[in-house]
């Protein structure tokens, strides 16, 4: 399984317009073509007004032939560009392999979601991707909470991985972040093995919450 991402950063005076053509454009997309699409907002760890739309598919060939169909239709077109004045900058895509998940990681994204990102460079790929299959193992069994294991070789500075873990409610995200589940990520020796394979001060963190 891949997953797509789009991220967008709007204008600070279009926030509240802007996530309202997040969620017109996710349904419209589920409403008339074959993809199955999830739109988001930042919760913490972003600029406010970091929004993005997500979807998985099996493969490019199938992903492009969709996003072709919705190219060549006028209405989403019409949502499209109408938002286009919204975005504080051009949109960034992520196209990104599934390497590792739980068992339990849900059939389509949860409510609230918790996604970290850092790069390791082409020499360390390989620990990277056996290092994010056991943090998933780890991380699930530690808090019981959903997890999986991202990479993309697209970008720059190297090869991307990302850590999403995924929550119902934000009662749910509370609960699994207390300190006593911190000490034990945090203080594990795969946690330390880590800092040895991505790149000093790439990673990057955020909450997100589905509106779509």
């Amino acid at each position: 399984m891949k997953i797509f991402q789009r991220l967008m950063q709007l204008r600070p005076d279009s926030v509240y317009e802007g996530v309202g053509k997040v969620v017109e454009a996710v349904n419209y997309i589920n409403a008339n073509s074959d993809l199955t699409a999830y739109g988001w907002q930042a919760v913490a760890g972003l600029p406010v007004g970091s929004v993005g739309v997500s979807m998985r598919f099996e493969s490019l060939d199938s992903l492009l032939a969709s996003q072709t169909g919705l190219i060549e239709d006028a209405g989403y077109m019409e949502i499209a560009q109408s938002a286009q004045g919204m975005l504080a900058e051009p949109a960034q895509d992520w196209i990104m392999d599934v390497i590792a998940a739980s068992s339990d990681m849900p059939a389509e994204p949860s409510d609230f979601l918790a996604n970290t990102v850092a790069r390791a460079q082409l020499d360390n790929v390989g620990a990277a991707i056996d290092w994010s299959q056991r943090w998933v193992a780890m991380v699930n069994s530690i808090a019981g909470t959903p997890a999986a294991g991202l990479m993309s070789p697209h970008g720059e500075g190297g090869v991307s991985f990302a850590q999403l873990l995924y929550y119902d409610n934000l009662t749910q995200y509370e609960e699994r972040q207390t300190p006593e589940v911190w000490s034990m990520v945090g203080g594990s020796s795969l946690m330390r093995e880590g800092f040895s394979i991505f790149d000093d001060g790439s990673n990057t963190s955020a909450l997100m919450r589905r509106i779509a």
